[in-house]
């Protein structure tokens, strides 16, 4: 820690460094010194009721202050002399060795690797910031907003909610007979610090490639003049992605009315460098959702200007699905700015909320539906098996979500399905987790079989949806993939079928199960989108926290 002539208490934190490098694509693991200083956040250490600095041990201690060591110098709120000082102190041996604790995060391939995120999350409200600014109440003393706040649980607002706003603490400070006016109470809500990000990993081959950034601008009326998409005065054209270099564009029509016939983000167009529309496969001008437009950018950025599309989702566990689907993704949400840092067994990257595993499959209807593999939470499920303890660094912290994490994860799940042209969402039953690794797992069948079904039919009941039955193409999986240091083996995890680790690729062993595992018919659950709920996630979004959602009059602001 240093204290600074100001008489500020600032410290460093490595305990972000991969999230920092992900955004930056690098630098690598043999990078100098100072190059590590991109990854190094800059704290502020809060003091103490006797004006002392805190430790720095819990979410209590410390504040990140928005800035690594790296662009320290950009900071407006600090002066030139401060800033001197932290640089200097940080060339000092001790915080030396401590900034090259951030080299252990990168990876022999960190240079290549980057971080997509997924605007899905920007499409989630807070139901008690809604709920109270359409309240008639105007004012009054703590202890009434405190029994006004109270009755808000008994319809549909969660304590959760409640506490991780800051909202209840605020109150807490407040004497009873204090007057607060509504404003004053908005204005405590503060949810930064459980702000959460949708990303997945990408790695760049060395081939370059075409590399798309997420927009959301509507198109001129010339430039749609001049890409022909021939479309009436209902209709507007909104850029969704965009790639800088060679500007290949792609977006999606969008209508004035939902009953207009192509509403409901199923009519994606895309443009090469000069404005014009690309054609697909079918001699048409869309395309049916976001992916098959960027791969058409690619194709055409292969074919006219000889690209390669060097870009792909870096994944690790494509090996446990089930049997076909297409489009493997692996799905993090995580808690960037949450002060106590936790880090799961599956990605070794901080604050991991929950991870989620997704193909695209079609069912026996011919409906598209984003199918959830799985979804788990290495923080909640040890913090329930091993319980939760703040008092100091290396236990698993309190985070938010405890009981909720699964339905966040649908819900992110459903605003994906319903922007990108899918159908539904759907899931495999928990006797399939229970195949896949071998053992009984008596919470996580609940999860998929009772909790999961349950949320969704609460969720749709105002929109007519529920969970139904259907069936997809698979193969028996009653053999599984296993991976162990580079090589593969097949296994029913029973004794029964067992091989060595002598396949040197995932198609090899793939191969065994193709002899060995019939084609079948698997029953799963689906949730379907009708048009209103549709409607409902592009006008409004979800909800937070719970599953009630507001008034289909309501648009709140997203962001």
């Amino acid at each position: 820690m240093l204290i600074l002539s100001t008489g500020r208490a600032i410290d460093i934190s490595t305990d972000r460094s991969k999230y920092h490098a992900l955004k930056q694509r690098g630098p690598a693991p043999n990078a100098e010194h100072r190059a590590l200083y991109s990854l190094v956040d800059v704290v502020y250490r809060l003091r103490d009721d006797n004006d002392k600095p805190k430790r720095g041990w819990t979410e209590y201690d410390y504040r990140f202050a928005g800035y690594t060591l790296a662009n320290i110098h950009l900071a407006d709120d600090w002066s030139d002399k401060e800033k001197a000082e932290l640089l200097y102190w940080v060339r000092q041996r001790p915080q030396k060795i401590r900034i090259e604790t951030a080299r252990r995060r990168l990876t022999e391939e960190q240079q290549q690797l980057s971080v997509k995120q997924n605007a899905s999350t920007q499409f989630l409200y807070s139901s008690l910031s809604y709920r109270l600014q359409h309240l008639s109440l105007r004012r009054a003393n703590v202890a009434q907003w405190q029994a006004t706040i109270d009755k808000m649980q008994q319809s549909g607002i969660r304590r959760e909610e409640i506490i991780w706003s800051g909202l209840q603490s605020f109150l807490s400070k407040q004497k009873q007979e204090d007057k607060l006016t509504k404003e004053q109470i908005l204005a405590a809500i503060n949810l930064q610090n459980i702000r959460l990000e949708l990303t997945s990993e990408q790695i760049l081959s060395s081939n370059g490639g075409l590399s798309f950034r997420e927009v959301a601008s509507r198109m001129p009326h010339q430039a749609v003049y001049r890409a022909s998409l021939k479309l009436d005065s209902s209709c507007q054209c909104i850029l969704r992605y965009v790639d800088d270099t060679f500007n290949y564009r792609v977006g999606v029509i969008k209508t004035l009315t939902y009953e207009h016939h192509m509403a409901l983000n199923k009519f994606w167009f895309a443009l090469d460098p000069y404005g014009r529309a690309i054609i697909n496969n079918n001699n048409s001008l869309y395309f049916n959702n976001s992916e098959a437009a960027r791969k058409a950018t690619n194709k055409h950025a292969r074919l006219t200007m000889d690209l390669r599309s060097g870009t792909k989702f870096h994944t690790q566990y494509d090996h446990l699905t089930l049997f076909g689907g297409d489009n493997y993704r692996e799905w993090i949400v995580s808690l960037p700015d949450f002060q106590r840092i936790f880090y799961g067994a599956h990605y070794f990257d901080h604050n991991v909320l929950v991870h989620i595993r997704t193909t695209t499959r079609h069912d026996n209807k011919g409906c598209k539906l984003l199918f959830i593999e799985e979804v788990q939470s290495d923080w909640h499920q040890n913090g329930h098996r091993h319980g939760y303890d703040n008092s100091s660094w290396g236990k698993i912290a309190n985070a938010p979500f405890k009981q909720e994490w699964p339905a966040l994860a649908i819900k992110l799940m459903l605003i994906r399905a319903s922007q990108n042209g899918f159908d539904g969402i759907a899931w495999p039953d928990g006797d399939i987790q229970e195949t896949r690794y071998g053992r009984k797992l008596n919470s996580i069948k609940r999860r998929y079989d009772e909790e999961i079904p349950r949320f969704l039919n609460r969720l749709g009941k105002s929109f007519n949806c529920n969970v139904e039955r259907t069936e997809i193409k698979t193969r028996d999986p009653w053999l599984n993939l296993v991976r162990s240091e580079g090589k593969w083996r097949v296994s029913d995890h029973k004794g029964k079928f067992e091989t060595r680790d002598k396949y040197k690729s995932r198609n090899e062993a793939m191969d065994v199960l193709h002899r060995h595992c019939k084609n079948i018919k698997l029953g799963v659950n689906v949730f379907l989108l009708n048009r209103d709920l549709r409607q409902y996630i592009s006008d409004t979004g979800l909800p937070l926290f719970g599953e009630t959602c507001l008034s289909k009059e309501y648009k709140p602001s997203k962001g």
